[in-house]
């Protein structure tokens, strides 16, 4: 006679934890993601603020540098009136006359004391000064303003608007260091 094995059924609660998570567990889980969230999405938003203004000094750059080789070349020691002007006349790329771009607003005009000038090696109107500002569009995407002009220093407005003319030092306008 051979000898029969019988299995004991499993308890519920044996057969419940092998079907797997709970709903606590679950709870717990969807908690702690939403805590590692929360400390993370405000580094990722003062990051992105970081690069924005990065890109705005970068353009306010290319627009100190790209008015002066403009009225040493073309302008006859005047400036382009415009950032499509300063584009498409070689001086800096396609991509800086676009008035909106990486969360600045950007403006290229005539100077607080500028005058018409004579026409470029275009045709173009030339004036006597320019000023070039980038604003951020939302404070989550910069913080902080910036201008320049035909003088080359690049200026700061820790309020989030672009410094106006005459740039002068107090309140919350410096020049960038």
């Amino acid at each position: 006679m051979t000898r029969q094995t019988c299995s004991t059924p499993q308890s519920p609660r044996s057969l419940r934890s092998a079907r797997g998570f709970t709903l606590i567990e679950l709870l717990i889980v969807v908690a702690l993601i939403g805590v590692i969230a929360s400390i993370a999405i405000p580094s990722l938003i003062s990051a992105r603020a970081s690069a924005n203004e990065a890109s705005a000094i970068g353009s306010s750059r290319t627009a100190s540098s790209g008015q002066t080789a403009y009225a040493g070349t073309c302008g006859s020691g005047f400036y382009a009136t415009s950032a499509l002007q300063l584009s498409l006349s070689g001086f800096a790329s396609p991509d800086f006359a676009l008035p909106i771009k990486h969360g600045f607003a950007y403006s290229m005009g005539v100077g607080d004391t500028g005058m018409l000038g004579p026409v470029d090696c275009n045709g173009d109107p030339t004036v006597s000064d320019f000023y070039y500002s980038a604003t951020p569009t939302s404070p989550n995407l910069g913080r902080r303003g910036f201008a320049t002009n035909e003088a080359g220093g690049i200026w700061v407005d820790t309020a989030g608007v672009a410094p106006i003319e005459p740039f002068i030092v107090g309140g919350t306008i410096t020049p960038l260091q």
